[in-house]
């Protein structure tokens, strides 16, 4: 048999048990409201703390056991027993602040404020695995918070609040997509690739000096897609996802390895040695046509190794692009 509590309020709508605790006046002012639901009256936060569903005198937003079933909040798949269980139910504690919006601070209210709370709606399913982490309806992926903490996903340090920071999250917005395969890493709405998007990962670190830019735990140097915005190196316009496209004046590290596009053996990072790669600074010019083969800033003419492969031009070794013209038989001199 139910406890009494329970039994009292079986069937009623949660209209029927705000007047039975004692919140009928609620819905003088605000008929059959909850607080966050846009275009609406909205129930005041300091209305929605008297709420008391079991009559214990005990306000939901205080009260360890919210339906007073005898289960703690903490372990109850029902917090609030309305029948709905926490995974499905937009306001788990019952205090009509919906889960998600700015003023619940702790949704399945088992005393642990949502920030520090490894499972913050209480349906069973830790944050870091749950696609839903707030439970406020609208999955991860589509969710500008999606962790519920007021903090837009794109300012939050930890974006789907499973208590790893966003530098060392595998899934940084929790929508089920490894960061590696992600064309929105962070989840802050702006596309891995797009031009105003500088940190791609939310790891705090500005994409230009990111060792790891999509933060698939793969060093920028051995990643064939630096940016993680689903082009491959040798075919994206701006590898490093910085803003600044491959052999424009101001790109100095053009696939973001931490080595200067001078001293980069292969310096696009399509896994193509500069010396054999008919496009070296991967800015969509062949060398062939490209007054700066390296996007080292020197110019072709004033560059002792206008294509990167090491090979000094006038060394009779050089191979590929400009430098194959500097061989025993044809040699090309510098401009001063």
């Amino acid at each position: 048999m139910l406890p009494s509590t329970a039994r009292r309020y079986a069937g009623r709508s949660l209209r029927q048990r705000l007047i039975h605790a004692g919140a009928a006046s609620l819905f003088v002012l605000a008929p059959a409201v909850i607080v966050g639901v846009a275009g609406s009256n909205v129930v005041s936060a300091a209305s929605a703390s008297k709420i008391d569903t079991d009559g214990d005198g005990i306000p939901n937003q205080v009260d360890p056991d919210i339906d007073g079933d005898g289960i703690l909040n903490g372990v109850d798949p029902d917090v609030d027993g309305d029948g709905i269980p926490n995974g499905s139910d937009l306001d788990v504690d019952g205090d009509t602040l919906l889960n998600g919006s700015k003023k619940e601070k702790d949704i399945d209210g088992d005393g642990v404020l949502n920030t520090a709370d490894s499972d913050m709606d209480g349906d069973g399913s830790s944050n870091g695995s749950d696609l839903d982490v707030d439970g406020d309806g609208v999955t991860n992926g589509s969710d500008s918070d999606v962790d519920g903490d007021g903090i837009k996903n794109g300012k939050d340090n930890d974006v789907d609040g499973d208590l790893v920071a966003n530098g060392a999250d595998p899934d940084v917005d929790g929508d089920g997509l490894s960061n590696g395969v992600d064309d929105d890493t962070d989840g802050d709405g702006l596309l891995n690739s797009a031009i105003n998007e500088k940190d791609i990962d939310g790891d705090g670190i500005q994409d230009k000096v990111d060792a790891d830019v999509d933060g698939d735990s793969l060093l920028n140097g051995v990643d064939s897609d630096v940016d993680g915005d689903g082009v491959s190196n040798g075919s994206d316009a701006d590898v490093d996802g910085d803003g600044v496209l491959n052999g424009a004046s101001a790109e100095k590290d053009i696939d973001g390895d931490g080595l200067l596009d001078g001293v980069d053996p292969d310096v696009d990072g399509d896994g193509i040695a500069n010396g054999s790669d008919d496009d070296v600074d991967g800015d969509g010019v062949s060398n062939a046509n490209d007054d700066d083969e390296d996007g080292d800033g020197v110019k072709n003419a004033h560059d002792s190794d206008s294509n990167g492969d090491g090979i000094d031009d006038h060394s009779g070794l050089a191979v590929g692009g400009h430098g194959a013209d500097n061989t025993s038989t044809t040699s090309t001199t510098l401009l001063p």
